[in-house]
């Protein structure tokens, strides 16, 4: 039987193993060529998923999770533009930043699984 793999289904997990490594990173060696390549695949997974994040963030009903959302989309753009001053910080919270910004661009796109 052959099975189609969707390229967002690829896109989603190659974001869930630089996420993984980008905190792995943080803990044991947050500079070098590794880290910075995973720091700018991060940058670009926030730069991709930003504004379809900001859409959904925007139309949450709820008040206090459309602040948090809205807030949370505002930071990630924040650190993926700023210089880097504590590298293992910073690859912390672009990570956490990237899977943020996956997650609400999949709930606007409907669709559920890992984020």
């Amino acid at each position: 039987m052959h099975r189609t793999v969707s390229t967002t289904a690829i896109a989603a997990s190659a974001l869930a193993e630089d996420v993984e490594l980008a905190l792995r990173l943080a803990a044991v060696r947050p500079t070098g060529v590794v880290a910075d390549g995973v720091r700018e695949r991060l940058r670009g997974y926030v730069r991709a998923y930003a504004d379809t994040a900001d859409a959904y963030a925007r139309n949450l009903v709820d008040g206090r999770a459309r602040d948090v959302a809205v807030a949370t989309v505002a930071h990630a753009r924040a650190v993926a533009a700023d210089p880097v001053h504590d590298p293992a910080a910073h690859l912390r919270l672009l990570a956490k930043g990237a899977h943020m910004l996956a997650r609400y661009a999949a709930g606007s796109a409907g669709v559920g699984g890992r984020w």
